[in-house]
């Protein structure tokens, strides 16, 4: 009896071992992303950009320039001339229309949007243009040192591509 039971699963197999190892293999792959133990990302995951901020980056180049041999103890304060500008994917559809007196052309303009699941949906973002800096101030230990200045204002120049007449250097009060 037990070698009955046998000879037919070993026919069951061989009549449809195709089908049974396209089963096993999608299976695995199915099973495959949590074996590994890698993290799923989500689109809004994969999609989400640091935005810029206006207080990490004075913190930033404060922390950075207090860091330079004779600086001291700084603070920067920046000033915007430009906000951030978001720039969409579009697409553009010329439409003519010729009656008996005149053309009519019009142009349609439809921002490019695409599903990020669950029924929801972003714009493609084609380009993103970050602001622009107006001027900065500095106020610093040993800002009155002409050697010092000349080196703050140089590392400002470099970090925020500001010219050296928008670029303020103060020394810090003494207590």
């Amino acid at each position: 009896m037990k070698v009955d039971f046998l000879s037919s699963i070993k026919k069951v197999f061989d009549r449809y071992k195709y089908v049974l190892i396209i089963i096993a293999a999608g299976m695995l792959l199915l099973l495959l992303p949590s074996i590994s133990g890698g993290e799923k990302k989500t689109p809004q995951q994969v999609q989400t950009p640091e935005l810029f901020s206006l207080e990490k980056e004075e913190q930033r180049i404060a922390k950075a320039l207090s860091e330079a041999a004779g600086v001291g103890k700084t603070e920067v304060i920046l000033t915007l001339d430009t906000s951030i500008e978001t720039i969409y994917q579009t697409n553009v559809d010329s439409q003519s229309s010729v009656s008996s007196d005149n053309t009519d052309n019009r142009v349609i303009t439809e921002t490019v949007v695409i599903s990020i699941g669950s029924g929801n949906q972003q714009a493609v973002v084609k380009k993103k243009i970050y602001p622009e800096y107006r001027g900065a101030l500095v106020i610093c230990e040993n800002g009155e040192s002409a050697s010092v200045k000349l080196r703050v204002i140089n590392a400002m120049k470099a970090l925020t591509g500001l010219s050296s007449d928008k670029i303020t250097v103060l020394s810090r009060k003494s207590k």
